[in-house]
């Protein structure tokens, strides 16, 4: 489940509220209804009249706005006391229907969807997708292959108009309108929300995912949710990934994705390179994807079935694209010959002079770092092409390059600019008479030790990341010096047809994918391709080529000027390539089974995605925000035998928020609940997700985690009811309270008489971030069985001054330190989280803790 953050709007009065400055919103003057304040008879039939909703919806309502007036305010938790139930909207329709295709939705609204950052990435990866808007669900869509299987994902009001004897048998039935104050004003008042149904069997591996936006201050928002899970069915969240070995494009050049860690600096889909904030790897079975992308036919690419790829749809069948129109596709609905898109690095960071540390000394009687100061030229540049290709160290004191005795105009302009460039003058030339080589001899351990960073050895040949982003002028010249020492030019008549390219060949892989990367710098598009050379008992040749069209502009660049028509006709390519993007077809697809391997993926800051195998990849990214005045949701579960189901919600309210939610789930025999339950923002949140565990062998799970600011309260916690013998339950629960917040636990383990066999643990821990804030705990253990097994565990702890002083001696600041140990206090939870919630959170906590210092 998603919230949206907002801000002030000119059409309501923002009584009661703060300014809503953390977001935006849009004006209402447009939509199609809206109730006058407060709630009354007259408000819910004008409700249920809009809906055109059966006589006994009506009654249910009208019978549970009585409940609601009649029930007193909780005095138990947390202060009610500002609610005002008079001034808050308890219906707004912003439009007249409900539409299947995102096209269709009203402009303003999809604009607002927009720019919450919900991306073609979950629109296209989602098994189903519902958005609601204030009080209605304007957009909805579920996959076909599960509409074909039987799966029903609509908005609530669509399930009763549709599905009015199933909603009518289970609405209400595991949280009766009169179980409190806030369920009998979400059933008087409910609007929204979804209606799932599973059938039996049927296995839900992509998620269902429903976005909330409350666009009005002094807006309510009551939506009802009721999930029935059938017989073996599973209704549960999965993430994309990768298997170990695909190559990631890192600040630092290519790794491999199980190498990753968290602060690396990795490529984004936007030429931009972002820093990772989580890893995960977990064990999967299933469906595994091979790609194979024509120009690195040697990599191919493996991801799970829901994995994100930003592509573009191949429109004909033997030509290029005219039109490059890119979306997000997960990797089982790309096809061969669609085209994947290759990020282009956008960073420019040109310097006119550089200057390097260096270690000078045997290190016998220590180092001495000296600071080796030299322009930043093109002829630089062509220095380090040079040696890319034909350079060398030995003894970590000489300098060599090594051409043919014939390449008379590369030696001279290697030995004009040493001098140039560095004003070095011990130059001398050695020859090889069987070899009919010259070497280029430079007596310098100052520059051995500078161009010990572009590799020793020629399998060891690099990059560094100042070069990759330099200017494209002097790239230019790295990449002409290059091609003279490694490349060449191939034209040749065969038996099946003329081939005519420009090769450069290395065996460092990792300088081969460089090259390619500043190639596309340059608008040159390139291929790969590798030669095994494993019987001549040699290194693997990795040759970049360059062929059809992109010989032109390669042509320039090296000074072998190419025509661009051959035979009266355009050189044809493979490619597109502009500013942004490499476009590369899909050459093959193939699909295996896979049983227990380990896959990988990561969380990337602002826009998560990474270039995974050279290709745009994004992470399954966590839900944004909302906002309002009141909150007041119910959500009704039915799991049957042997069904499973996980409902996760991480909100972060804006903080006028009251935050009233009742979770209940009904688990039969053999099914499993887990509810992943993260709260922060409010001003005031009450919310216990709960499970009755009905049938034998039952399980159900709370992982739990609230932080509260100044102002604050959040009381949350779990209740797990055991009703069946062998039945468990686990309830992990994380509390954070800083700058005066408050943080409650409050929790309920009943196991009745019939429960033998029976097994609980709750797990309760706080910290305190300073000594004005507070945590409570707030248990209640009711054990009518002998045979079960309750256990519970509760610590309250702070931030010590040796921990604050250990973290800052070493450089870091106090804020960041705070952050590290808070980080450090959730991370066993965290790390029970699909990737891209436990990337959120740790997005929201490192937000709420900014300027967190005691």
């Amino acid at each position: 489940m998603a919230r949206f953050a907002q801000k002030k709007t000119s059409d309501f009065d923002a009584k009661g509220s703060e300014s809503y400055e953390h977001g935006f919103s849009y004006s209402t003057k447009d939509y199609r209804y809206i109730t006058k304040p407060g709630l009354s008879q007259k408000v819910v039939e004008e409700i249920s009249h809009i809906k055109e909703e059966p006589k006994w919806m009506l009654e249910l309502r009208l019978k549970a706005l009585k409940q609601f007036e009649a029930a007193s305010m909780p005095k138990w938790g947390a202060d009610l006391s500002g609610i005002d139930f008079e001034a808050i909207h308890y219906y707004l329709q912003p439009t007249d229907k409900q539409v299947s295709s995102w096209d269709d939705v009203p402009a303003d609204v999809k604009l607002t969807f927009d720019r919450l950052g919900i991306p073609e990435a979950e629109r296209g990866v989602l098994a189903g997708v519902k958005a609601q808007y204030d009080s209605e669900v304007v957009y909805g869509s579920l996959k076909e292959a599960f509409s074909k299987d039987g799966v029903i994902f609509l908005s609530m009001d669509e399930g009763l108009k549709l599905y009015p004897d199933l909603v009518k048998e289970y609405f209400g039935s595991t949280i009766p309108s009169g179980d409190n104050k806030f369920s009998a004003l979400n059933t008087a008042a409910w609007s929204g929300g979804s209606f799932v149904y599973v059938p039996k069997g049927v296995d839900v591996k992509m998620p269902l995912q429903t976005y909330f936006r409350i666009n009005s201050p002094n807006a309510g928002q009551f939506e009802r949710t009721l999930i029935i899970v059938d017989e073996g069915a599973k209704v549960h969240y999965v993430e994309g990934c990768f298997v170990a070995g695909t190559s990631i494009v890192s600040s630092e050049g290519r790794v491999f994705i199980e190498d990753v860690k968290k602060g690396d600096l990795v490529l984004s889909h936007e030429g931009k390179y972002k820093k990772v904030n989580h890893t995960q790897a977990r064990p999967y079975s299933g469906k595994l994807f091979s790609l194979s992308i024509r120009g690195n036919p040697s990599e191919e690419i493996e991801a799970t079935s829901e994995h994100p790829f930003l592509i573009v749809k191949r429109k004909y069948k033997n030509e290029k694209n005219k039109v490059w129109e890119k979306s997000w596709l997960p990797v089982s609905e790309c096809r061969q010959g669609d085209y994947v898109c290759i990020p282009i690095d956008q960073v420019i960071d040109e310097q006119q002079t550089r200057i390097f540390p260096i270690k000078i000394g045997t290190g016998k009687h220590g180092f001495k770092v000296e600071q080796l100061e030299f322009p930043c030229t093109p002829e630089l540049f062509t220095l380090i092409g040079y040696y890319l290709a034909e350079g060398s160290i030995s003894s970590g004191h000489y300098l060599n390059f090594s051409f043919s005795e014939t390449e008379r105009e590369f030696i001279d302009e290697v030995k004009r600019l040493i001098l140039e460039v560095f004003g070095e003058t011990r130059i001398s030339e050695s020859y090889h008479k069987k070899n009919h080589g010259t070497n280029v001899v430079v007596s310098s351990t100052r520059l051995c030790r500078f161009f010990e960073q572009f590799g020793k050895g020629a399998a060891n040949k690099v990059i560094p990341k100042w070069v990759m982003q330099e200017g494209k002028e002097k790239q230019e010249k790295l990449i002409k010096a290059w091609y003279r020492g490694d490349g060449n030019y191939y034209k040749r008549t065969l038996a099946h047809g003329f081939k005519e390219m420009f090769r450069i060949s290395t065996v460092s892989k990792n300088l081969a994918y460089q090259g390619r990367d500043i190639l596309m710098r340059l608008n040159v598009a390139s291929s790969i391709n590798v030669r095994n050379r494993a019987k001549e008992k040699r290194q693997d040749m990795y040759n970049l080529v360059i062929g059809g069209e992109q010989m032109i502009v390669f042509g320039a660049i090296v000074d072998q000027p190419i025509q661009p028509k051959i035979w009266g006709k355009k050189r044809a390519t493979y490619f597109n390539i502009d500013e942004k993007y490499l476009y590369a077809p899909i050459r093959s697809i193939e699909v295996s089974e896979v049983d227990n391997i380990y896959v990988y993926n990561f969380g990337v800051d602002d826009d998560e995605s990474y270039v995974a195998g050279g290709v745009a990849v994004h992470n399954c990214t966590a839900p944004s925000f909302s906002s309002g005045s009141l909150h007041s949701a119910v959500v009704e579960i039915i799991l049957k035998k042997g069904a499973r189901c996980q409902y996760t919600t991480i909100q972060n309210w804006y903080k006028n928020v009251y935050n009233l939610v009742t979770k209940r789930a009904y688990v039969g025999e053999e099914a499993e609940m887990i509810w992943t339950d993260f709260n922060m923002g409010s001003k005031v949140t009450m919310k216990y997700p709960s499970f009755i565990l009905a049938g034998k062998g039952a399980r159900g799970e709370t992982l739990s985690m609230a932080l509260a600011s100044a102002g604050q309260h959040q009381d949350t916690g779990s209740k797990a009811i055991h009703l069946a013998p062998y039945t468990s339950s686990t309830i992990v629960s994380k509390s954070i309270s800083k700058d005066g917040g408050r943080t409650s636990y409050r929790g309920l383990v009943n196991v009745g008489p019939h429960a033998t066999n029976s097994q609980n643990t709750v797990i309760c821990d706080a910290l305190l971030l300073d000594s004005i804030s507070r945590s409570d705990t707030y248990p209640v253990d009711r054990v009518f069985n002998s045979q079960v097994a309750v256990q519970h565990e509760a610590t309250v702890s702070k931030i010590g001054d040796d921990q604050l002083f250990y973290l800052m001696s070493r450089g870091i600041s106090e804020e960041d330190a705070r952050k590290m140990i808070v980080r450090g206090f959730i991370g066993d939870l965290i790390k029970k989280l699909p990737l891209e919630y436990a990337v959120e959170m740790n997005r929201l906590i490192d937000h709420e803790m900014e300027g967190s210092i005691g």
